[in-house]
């Protein structure tokens, strides 16, 4: 298959081939990732955004059905919690000292719905992956302007392989921002002799644990987002490459390890634009709370703790539905683009080589 390294998108409105950045045809000028994104995205926005909508529907399915199955999982739970609070009160003792065995249905019920979210949310970027690095790969062959119901029939083939990628990187940034959290707690309590994490009112600490105390905790949380990053090109080498997810892990560890520094300042970029994005979508949400808080307080019969957690959880819950229309699509053809220009550097760094292969050949 082709692989449009020249960087070049035909335009959806009958013109000839331009330069993904959106500069001068044969300027020679090498693209930004951001200028090619939006350059795919000026020609090729209808089914981008489209399948984007599609998926953002998809997720907003799957928030309402895991949401739906929290609560039937923790319902007794939430009764069980709010009269061993009321009881609590009555005895004049601290309001949450005994809740019962609310607490194990509770972590049993949250432990599922986050499994869930996390194959829910390894669905959402396997189709978006697919879809987006298919729409690169039309662009830069020039093939013109492909539909929403075209991208998703050439990403069909590659959704398992894509999901195969990004299932085992979310599975390990939970894991380390549990052990992360865990390692937080604990050295508060001497987990470490001689370490102790500081803490209110943050007097008397040496050096050692500020040092330790903190950057411990955190260098675990950052195993896993360090690992997305590296295997973050797998989807796309699925796409381009046909390859089995494990060769594409492997792909996309190689084709990174001698840009780290780049592929992670992207990352941050990335995480802060969602990171905003996010917090915007969340206060736009806001107010279905006030439609949503009197509807479960009828349902749970004035319980007052399932309404809470349901008023807490609704505008992230609607801010991830809507984020793969939001921000995703230009996130997505960066990783894509970045993809090709670190691929079609590997060939350029053989060929001077000599002529040892750089990658699976088109």
């Amino acid at each position: 298959m082709g692989t449009g390294d020249d960087d070049t998108v035909t335009s959806g409105h009958g013109g000839g081939a331009r330069p993904v950045d959106g500069g001068r045809p044969g300027s020679g000028a090498r693209p930004g990732l951001l200028g090619g994104a939006f350059a795919i995205i000026g020609g090729l926005w209808r089914p981008l955004y489209g399948f984007a909508l599609a998926v953002a529907a998809l997720a907003a399915c799957g928030v309402l059905a895991i949401t739906a199955l929290g609560f039937a999982l923790a319902w007794q739970a939430f009764d069980v919690f709010e009269e061993a609070v009321e009881g609590n009160i009555e005895r004049e003792e601290p309001a949450f000292s005994n809740t019962g065995d609310s607490d194990v249905a509770f972590f049993w019920a949250g432990a599922v719905v986050v499994l869930l979210l996390l194959l829910l949310v390894a669905a959402v970027l396997s189709l978006l992956d697919g879809a987006h690095a298919v729409a690169v790969r039309h662009a830069l062959d020039g093939r013109g302007v492909p539909g929403a119901a075209v991208l998703w029939r050439h990403a069909r083939p590659f959704l398992l392989r894509i999901a195969a990628t990004r299932l085992p990187t979310l599975l390990c940034v939970a894991a380390t921002a549990l052990v992360g959290i865990m390692l937080f707690d604990a050295l508060a309590s001497g987990l470490i002799p001689g370490i102790e994490r500081p803490r209110s009112p943050f007097t008397g600490f040496s050096a050692l644990d500020w040092v330790a105390g903190l950057g411990l905790p955190l260098l675990a949380a950052c195993v896993g987002p360090f690992l997305f990053a590296r295997f973050s090109l797998a989807g796309s080498v699925v796409v381009f490459e046909d390859v089995p997810a494990r060769t594409a892990l492997r792909r996309s560890w190689r084709l990174t390890r001698g840009s780290s520094g780049r592929v992670f300042g992207i990352w941050l970029v990335i995480t802060a634009a969602v990171a905003l994005v996010s917090t915007l979508l969340r206060y736009a949400a806001a107010p279905l709370t006030h439609v949503a808080e009197p509807a479960m307080m009828r349902l749970s019969d004035g319980n007052v703790f399932t309404t809470a957690t349901l008023v807490h959880y609704t505008p992230p819950a609607v801010a991830f539905a809507l984020l793969p229309a939001a921000v995703m699509v230009p996130v997505c053809l960066v990783l894509s683009l970045l993809y090709t220009r670190l691929r079609t550097r590997e060939r350029e760094r053989a060929a001077d080589r000599g002529p040892v292969a750089a990658g699976p050949p088109d």
